[in-house]
């Protein structure tokens, strides 16, 4: 339920409301302030007024107008402090009072919302005030009844086919020549190209605690299974646990978290057995019902028990977008750029390392063709160079990989709580090293039930 007052109401319960206070002489930017309130740019407008706080902070209506661009911009806490002293100079200016009272339930503060809201209330305002003072008090209703601790999860299977189960290059003999000056090597375990039909399931769940308006806390797991049909041996099986907290004001949010993962394959030794820990952390900022932003940082410690040399310590850092376009097909489009670094904790036998460094880019789009059904579509390119010299081959010093991936897919919802998926995804990995070249087609439709 959106709750914000448009300028225009804002401005008439003002009127019938607050008790005229002395009115500060006529002013160009202050006029320039109170005309981009009305057009409803209230960003442009606060940054007007706060420059002259110091000189008119104690003026009723310099401090409302201050008090209603910073709330209808986003910065409740600095509207608190300005309607406060209206009320300190009026305590009649019951449409101050109304606007601290939004501003506390901006805040997540609902006990002083309420209470504001309250004496508003016993003062016989006029309709239209008295319903917005009924929507608001809904919505803290409805607030206090979310914070308690909620479970939500999913069941999931696929079938599929996968043209690369193990991401190999095709001609095996003519890279190992290109890349090592060696003749006549044939490829054995995962260094073979082989595809198949594909299968797998997979369960999670998450828990929220609310603890309060703004903070909240959450623990989750997955567990997935993968079925190599024709080549039981790359059968393969994930774990992840994680947990987090989240910080939610006004436009702002904030979280941090930390992830344990566990992937075993069953091949022979060396398996592709890994480990690895996470930290993360994100803060988004909402500029409007059609815009976000968010910045990230991961940082990763992966193991490999049987490989130790592909052990690594990672850090990844990136900035997205998402915009929400109007229409009836409600597009969506969400772009990120990402750059980081791979640590190699242990060295080859020639000195060198696995250490690598990466950039990449990532578009998303959806298009809903009606309630119950959606297009998506998913490109990746990222580019990954070697840190150390002559890691992966003899003959080139530094090794550099161009991946290219790109996902479509379709999300049909049949009935509450399930979707059916069909999706296609092709990677291309272009490198100067002959050996790291492959390409894999990957096709599967899966059918998955959420509960909540």
């Amino acid at each position: 339920m959106s709750l914000r007052l448009n300028l225009a109401a804002t401005a008439i319960l003002a009127a019938v409301l607050m008790s005229s206070g002395p009115c500060f002489a006529a002013d160009a930017e202050l006029e320039k302030a109170r005309a981009l309130l009305a057009d409803g740019k209230p960003d442009a407008a606060y940054s007007i007024l706060q420059a002259r706080e110091f000189d008119l902070a104690g003026n009723v209506d310099f401090d409302t107008m201050l008090g209603v661009a910073a709330l209808d911009s986003g910065k409740p806490d600095r509207a608190t402090l300005a309607f406060e002293r209206v009320l300190a100079v009026d305590p009649n200016a019951e449409g101050a009072r109304l606007d601290l009272a939004r501003a506390y339930f901006a805040l997540g503060d609902l006990d002083r919302s309420k209470q504001e809201f309250d004496i508003v209330a016993q003062n016989n305002p006029p309709p239209a005030a008295q319903a917005v003072i009924d929507k608001y008090r809904a919505a803290i209703a409805d607030r206090e009844r979310k914070k308690t601790t909620s479970l939500t999860g999913y069941v999931e299977g696929f079938i599929g086919y996968d043209s690369n189960i193990t991401a190999v290059v095709g001609d095996f003999g003519s890279a190992v020549l290109a890349t090592y000056n060696l003749a006549g090597f044939q490829p054995t375990g995962n260094s073979i190209l082989r595809s198949s039909a594909t299968a797998g399931l997979a369960s999670g769940f998450e828990v929220n605690h609310q603890v309060n308006d703004a903070w909240s806390l959450s623990v989750g797991g997955d567990a997935r299974w993968r079925d190599v049909t024709r080549y039981s041996d790359y059968n393969s099986g994930q774990i992840d646990l994680r947990g987090g907290a989240s910080y939610l004001t006004g436009k702002e949010a904030f979280r941090v978290g930390i992830t344990l993962e566990s992937f075993d394959q069953r091949t022979d030794v060396p398996t592709n057995d890994r480990n690895s820990v996470g930290i993360n952390a994100e803060w988004r900022h909402t500029y409007s019902e059609h815009d976000q932003s968010s910045f990230f940082l991961v940082a990763t410690r992966q193991r490999y028990p049987d490989i130790s040399v592909d052990d690594i310590n990672s850090v990844l850092g990136g900035f997205g977008w998402l915009h929400l376009f109007d229409g009836e097909h409600k597009p969506l489009l969400y772009a990120s750029i990402s750059t980081g670094e791979d640590y190699a904790q242990n060295q080859l036998d020639n000195g060198s390392d696995y250490s690598r460094r990466y950039t990449g880019g990532r578009l998303y789009g959806q298009w809903s063709l009606n309630e119950s059904a959606d297009l998506f579509a998913n490109f990746g390119l990222l580019e990954r160079s070697d840190e150390s010299p002559y890691a992966r081959s003899i003959l080139i010093k530094f090794g550099d990989d161009h991946i290219a991936d790109s996902t479509m897919g379709f999300n049909w919802r049949p009935r509450p709580h399930w979707t059916i998926r069909p999706q296609l995804t092709y990677t291309d990995n272009r490198s100067n090293v002959p050996l790291s070249i492959f390409h894999r087609t990957e096709a599967t439709i899966t059918a998955r039930y959420d509960f909540y």
